[in-house]
């Protein structure tokens, strides 16, 4: 089939290198137009569009400003394309665009719709402390992440995973998944699913402040924020010394985070003497960590980064930082 690829950002890279060894044709593929940075210099050529240059160099590269005004649809018709393909492109698209070839579009989702429709499918899926994590192949509607879905895959990652790792993950997992579902839809033997609207969840944007730390919620809780909000905005919270002279508080960006003891053996669990305790309060140190208590136990930090520094050990950060016990975290 001759197909547009439309996409921006680099969870679509994958998927372009694998329709490169398809047996399908790129006709075309539409970017983001270059944008010039606030200090009048222009930005670098962006990810998605060196790998339309790396993997299909015979494909000519188009970048309109409105993807939906009459002249986007009249470019996206003059490539007679039976389909196109878009992802991590950050509009939604017109009925006139979607009409524009023959059999519509399809999206690759970072998701297992109906959960997580929007923005940030990734991270919102594992922030909210979902195991299973996976992505969709959709025909696209005029409605964000809301047309029937072609095919789905997933995998249970490690917990040690972050975004950062899951995201590298998924999308590989996604770009065969197109693969196989163009070949479907070329052959006829795909029948879509209707999303079930009852199951839908939403993913916006993250916000930076979302990375401020609540120690009332579970160790876990806090865990899967780490993993959900790297490489940003991160995760952070006030360190507050208990001494009535000192007022000021330090700004730390933290984690990962490990709930179990010093050598890995078994959870730590906050002793009765403490349960009465505020949430985010020092409970022990030592001279390589210490520990904070969460909403049912406790965790250390394997990093800690205050503001203006470069991340560190809590050894390191020991020596530099007397944190002692009763100071509080907020």
């Amino acid at each position: 089939m001759r197909i547009v690829a439309i996409a921006n950002g680099g969870f679509a890279i994958p998927t372009l290198c694998a329709l490169k060894d398809s047996r399908h044709e790129v006709v075309a593929a539409i970017v983001m137009p270059l944008r010039t940075k606030r200090s009048g210099s222009k930005a670098g050529i962006p990810p998605v569009r060196a790998a339309v240059e790396e993997y299909l160099p015979e494909t000519p590269v188009y970048s309109p400003e409105n993807i939906n005004s009459p002249e986007g649809v009249e470019l996206i018709k003059s490539f007679n394309a039976d389909l196109f393909f878009i992802c991590d492109y950050g509009r939604i698209l017109a009925k006139e665009v979607i009409e524009s070839t023959r059999l519509g579009g399809i999206n690759l989702h970072g998701s297992l719709l109906p959960k997580y429709r929007g923005a940030a499918p990734i991270n919102r899926a594992i922030q909210a402390g979902e195991r299973e994590l996976g992505v969709s192949v959709i025909f696209i509607e005029p409605k964000v992440d809301a047309g029937p879905v072609v095919a789905t895959t997933s995998y249970v990652p490690s917990l040690e995973d972050t975004a950062v790792e899951i995201e590298a993950t998924l999308a590989q997992m996604g770009a065969r998944l197109v693969v196989e579902s163009l070949d479907r839809i070329e052959s006829g033997s795909v029948e879509p699913l209707v999303q079930d609207a009852s199951g839908v969840s939403k993913a916006p944007k993250i916000k930076k402040e979302e990375g401020h730390i609540d120690w009332s919620s579970s160790s876990e809780s806090i865990i899967d924020l780490y993993r959900a909000f790297q490489p940003w905005p991160r995760v952070y919270s006030d360190w507050i010394s208990a001494d009535s002279h000192k007022s000021t508080s330090t700004r730390l960006i933290l984690g990962p985070f490990s709930s179990f003891d010093q050598d890995g053996a078994a959870p730590v669990w906050v002793p009765e003497q403490y349960e009465d305790v505020p949430c985010g309060s020092v409970l022990l140190v030592t001279k390589t960590n210490f520990w904070i208590k969460t909403g049912n136990g406790a965790l250390r930090a394997l990093a800690i980064q205050p503001a203006g520094k470069k991340p560190m050990s809590p050894e390191v950060f020991l020596r530099g930082y007397p944190i002692k016990v009763g100071d509080k975290l907020c």
